[in-house]
């Protein structure tokens, strides 16, 4: 049976993340995922400055293409309610295309070293020893290591075997419509009492507009008739996509077995941001296992953020909630503030 210190199941940017830093760190990796990248991702691509910032510590000089965002246009019940400019570069969106984004990211960790296999994760089993974890694969294949990390997404089936009544979360739906003329500036969130804790976004990246909207009720008429009244209707001859965004936290009891990213239930709970925590997590992951810490002790600030967001959507996406954001539309420059005081 072949051993490994850490097998990471999930490619995408938290389990390449710790791939990475690991590798880095003289650890032996296996990086394991059903996907061949380069591969497409249901994501509206957006880098927050603490995300672009947080990876500009983890790949210090990383080259990668995104497309600048400079302004932000808001709707609030169907109707136009302000637009302001972000002023300082340091605070910009940056948003990527997610098919390139994570293969960049894959690439650097198969840089250090890394070792990445196509493969689906099947279940893993606890038994002691030396390598007290052994993965199996839906082909038989066996890996025995010292730690597993779960990075495998909204629909992590490592975080199945370990919570079997955890729900997948909300769905999403995007459309990547292409475009002949240069990138816009701009993005777009519209947010209405008709949305069940979610919202519109029209996100502009280098090759493509991304259109979506999630919801905890969303459909894809629902998507679709959302889509159209914000002024942004979809395309007959482009496909829509789904895919879920977790909103439940799951921590894992065995200290060898971890969950990252969205695998873990991490994405920010008002903004469903993924990436900044896929990152974060990812980082955490990789810094409990070369220090030998428990990874629930090394995380606990991401799950004291998971707390206090929980009680933050409950109030932005009330009645009351939505009627003051209203109100403060009204005052473009405070919006700003607030914008760049909590993205």
């Amino acid at each position: 049976m072949k051993t490994v210190d850490v097998v990471i199941i999930g490619a995408g940017p938290a389990g390449s993340v710790c791939g990475y830093l690991l590798q880095k760190a003289g650890k032996d990796c296996l990086l394991i995922d059903h996907a061949s990248f380069p591969r497409d991702k249901i994501c509206g691509g957006g880098l927050t400055p603490k995300a672009w910032q947080l990876l500009d510590q983890i790949y210090p000089g990383l080259e990668y293409a995104y497309n600048p965002i400079t302004r932000v246009r808001t709707f609030i019940d169907d109707e136009f309610r302000c637009e302001f400019s972000i002023n300082s570069p340091k605070r910009y969106i940056r948003i990527v295309k997610r098919r390139d984004f994570d293969h960049l990211l894959l690439q650097r960790y198969v840089g250090e070293g890394g070792a990445f296999l196509k493969g689906s994760f099947a279940r893993f089993d606890e038994v002691g020893g030396d390598y007290p974890v052994v993965v199996t694969l839906r082909s038989g294949q066996q890996i025995a290591c010292k730690y597993l990390v779960g990075a495998d997404g909204a629909t992590s089936r490592v975080r199945q075997q370990i919570a079997p009544d955890s729900p997948h979360g909300m769905l999403s739906f995007e459309q990547y419509q292409s475009r002949s003329e240069a990138a816009g500036d701009t993005i777009t969130i519209a947010m209405s009492r008709d949305y069940v804790h979610g919202y519109f976004y029209h996100f502009p990246n280098q090759k493509e507009d991304v259109v979506g909207f999630c919801d905890l009720v969303a459909t894809k008429q629902k998507t679709s008739d959302v889509c159209a009244t914000i002024g942004y209707p979809l395309h007959d001859h482009e496909r829509l996509h789904g895919a879920y965004i977790p909103r439940n936290s799951v921590v894992s009891p065995f200290k060898r077995v971890m969950l990252v990213g969205d695998a873990g239930g991490f994405p920010n709970r008002v903004s469903y941001e993924g990436l900044y925590y896929a990152f974060a997590t990812g980082k955490n992951a990789a810094e409990a296992i070369i220090s030998g810490r428990d990874f629930r002790q090394v995380n606990r600030v991401m799950y004291r953020k998971k707390r206090k967001e929980d009680f933050l959507d409950r109030v932005v996406y009330s009645g009351g909630g939505l009627a003051v954001l209203k109100a403060l539309m009204h005052f473009p420059r405070v919006v700003q503030y607030l914008f760049n005081v909590f993205v």
